[in-house]
């Protein structure tokens, strides 16, 4: 058995000890299971199968306390829920990018697939992550004083409603034209790739979540979607001249990006989701979307 069959188990535990520092640290956690998910749904190649390794690795000796055994927990099913309500309380409004659809659906996932992982330790850790996902800072967006205030009918016009999740899946890649790193401006981080980030792994979740059946949960989150592929957009001239313009390589599996070690766990969740979006798009799409992927991932830390 290699060690990356262990991760779906490690990366619960991780997610739900990390995040009891901050909703963030639930991303290193929320790394392995992207792995081992990656691991689980692809043909993989070996070159990265040991990247995905090696980066966990880095991440578990960072901070080897949140990965060690739980305690002897029975499993309780019924906690399960606890979890679904918090990912609806994330759908009820755009927070944090939403990361409280990111990071609650990868869990979910990994929970239906190990249900004697359901215990109060990691629901209870789960479920504060949620939680804290909801709370953010108003002026998260270049250009806009407070994004609360934004709506559906503000973003009509400019992101009109999605036919269904392919038509999400399609229109996130289709944003993937203007790529620019995050950067400070008047003292106020801005995170522009980092948010074009996010419309891949919010879009993702929000496909994974059709498939468990929560239809009304789609819908809703569909419509937060929208408004943040429209708060995206929002960026300087200066900074859309300083976009990627081409990425060092053109597939997501290629050899030049598994090669090297990651500080950021986007680093394995965005291209987890990409995979997984990927697939669900018309095969004539797919060159043109992955090659606005690997636009993000040249720039990854």
């Amino acid at each position: 058995m290699r060690s990356l069959d262990s991760f779906l188990k490690l990366g619960l535990i991780g997610m739900a000890r990390g995040g009891r520092h901050g909703w963030f640290y639930a991303h290193f956690g929320a790394a392995f299971l992207a792995g081992y998910f990656m691991n689980q749904e692809h043909e993989l190649p070996e070159h990265v199968k040991q990247g995905i390794e090696r980066i966990c690795e880095g991440f578990r000796r960072n901070n080897p306390e949140w990965y060690t055994p739980q305690q002897e927990s029975r499993e309780e099913p019924h906690l399960l829920e606890r979890l679904v309500t918090g990912i609806q309380t994330n759908t009820e409004r755009l927070r944090t990018s939403g990361h409280g659809l990111a990071l609650g659906v990868l869990a979910l996932k990994a929970l239906r697939q190990r249900p004697e992982l359901i215990t109060a330790e990691i629901v209870d850790g789960l479920v504060h992550v949620l939680e804290l996902t909801t709370q953010d800072r108003q002026n998260r967006y270049w250009g806009i004083d407070n994004y609360f205030e934004v709506t559906e009918p503000d973003v009509r016009p400019f992101v009109p409603p999605y036919r269904d999740t392919v038509d999400m899946a399609q229109r996130a890649f289709e944003e993937l034209h203007t790529v620019s790193a995050g950067r400070k401006i008047d003292g106020v981080m801005y995170h522009f790739a980092g948010e074009t980030e996010h419309s891949i792994t919010f879009a993702q979740a929000l496909t994974d979540l059709e498939r468990f059946g929560y239809k009304d949960l789609v819908d809703a989150g569909m419509i937060n979607h929208r408004i943040q592929m429209y708060l995206n957009r929002q960026m300087p001239e200066e900074v859309r001249r300083d976009q990627v313009h081409e990425p060092e390589f053109s597939s997501v599996l290629a050899p030049e990006y598994w090669e090297k070690t990651y500080e950021d766990p986007h680093a394995l969740k965005v291209p987890y989701a990409a995979l997984d979006l990927l697939k669900r798009i018309p095969e004539g799409d797919r060159e043109k979307a992955e090659y606005g992927v690997c636009k993000l991932l040249t720039i990854m830390k």
